[in-house]
């Protein structure tokens, strides 16, 4: 990097890490006062609440973060452009698109950065966090986590009324079928998961076959299932808090069982492409300081900026699952919404008043 390179870069990291701290301040803040509530509910109490906070504040920064590098774009670009700086880089030969580059050069790796702890940290720590949230509000007690899961294993389904904490299921009801024929209905009353294999217990198990009905009572069974406990998480989660590897794996269970998995492939493909779009939020900062917007005062240039990169939230959030309706692959639904404000943040740039 170049001493003008160096200076454009640290001008705007310097803003959007600014930006990124009042985030995390103001976010933070109201999550806490949010979660005050929780106060007597079991053992939770206030310092509880703090470190249960920061556990979360990675996640935060994940997901705020996009928004930060927007504002923290038009506010550093902006006041280089009030200081006629952006008009001497231009006068000596560097470019808009130039100058932009100059701020990746710096800003990327720390996009990057940003999205590995997305990956590697976000969700082990929302998941310890959700663990012992429910271990304090439940005095010390092994605690449910998720309630009521569906799934197919072939010609089976399965009902698990309650997973724990521990990875251990409750209430687990199981009909197995030959093509439209019900063979057996077996209900247990736990289960738990012991090298590859489910051993349920207390199971009650009624197997029809050729007009008569055969009821069976067993202390324990084994349930051979390619369901094991991390998939069994993946059915009581969010899919937007999974990582790229539970995703991959979880797409291909539900291939492999005749499922549909264009929702999971489409968000798969967000997480894969937001580097991409957090690239876009600094494109759409840049256009308000460079383009048409430029003569707009401080104030009005991060409203403007503010909007385009909500405009594009909408357009990710709302317009990748229209996609699916319409039967649009998943991965044209995810990029699509991101190309569109690409070629709108160039053509800004590009614009001259």
């Amino acid at each position: 990097m170049g001493i003008l390179d160096k200076y454009v870069a640290k001008q705007v990291l310097l803003s959007v890490l600014l930006v990124t701290v009042f985030l995390l301040i103001l976010v933070g803040l109201i999550t806490f006062i949010d979660q005050m509530r929780y106060i007597g509910r079991g053992e939770i109490g206030f310092t509880f609440l703090i470190g249960y906070l920061g556990l979360q504040l990675p996640g935060i920064l994940v997901l705020y973060f996009p928004i930060a590098v927007l504002m923290g774009g038009v506010i550093g670009l902006g006041v280089m452009a009030r200081s006629s700086e952006l008009i001497i880089l231009q006068s000596i030969g560097i470019s808009r698109t130039g100058i932009v580059l100059s701020a990746l050069k710096l800003l990327f790796p720390v996009i990057l950065i940003v999205f590995a702890i997305g990956e590697l940290v976000v969700p082990r720590m929302e998941q310890y966090a959700a663990n012992q949230y429910n271990l304090y509000a439940s005095n010390g007690s092994i605690s449910i986590t998720y309630d009521g899961l569906w799934l197919r294993e072939g010609s089976s389904f399965i009902g698990v009324r309650y997973t724990m904490s521990d990875n251990s299921l409750m209430d687990i009801v199981r009909y197995d079928f030959d093509g439209d024929d019900l063979v057996a209905v077996s209900k247990a009353k736990s289960g738990s998961y012991q090298d590859g294999i489910w051993q349920m217990h207390e199971v009650s198990k009624t197997i029809y076959h050729d007009g008569f009905v055969t009821p069976l009572t067993l202390e324990t069974e084994d349930w051979k299932l390619n369901l094991n406990p991390d998939r069994v998480q993946i059915l009581g989660q969010n899919s937007i808090g999974l990582t790229i590897d539970s995703l991959i794996d979880y797409i291909t269970y539900l291939e492999l069982n005749g499922q549909e998995s264009d929702t999971y492939r489409l968000e798969l493909y967000n997480k894969l492409f937001s580097p991409l779009a957090t690239v876009v939020m600094l494109l759409l900062a840049a256009s308000t300081v460079f383009g048409p917007l430029r003569t707009m005062t401080m104030g009005a240039r991060i409203v403007a900026g503010f909007a385009l990169g909500f405009s594009f939230y909408v357009a990710n959030q709302f317009g990748a699952p229209f996609a699916l309706v319409y039967g649009i692959p998943p991965l044209v639904g995810s990029l699509l919404p991101t190309l569109i404000f690409l070629a709108l943040a160039v053509y800004l740039l590009r614009a001259r008043t």
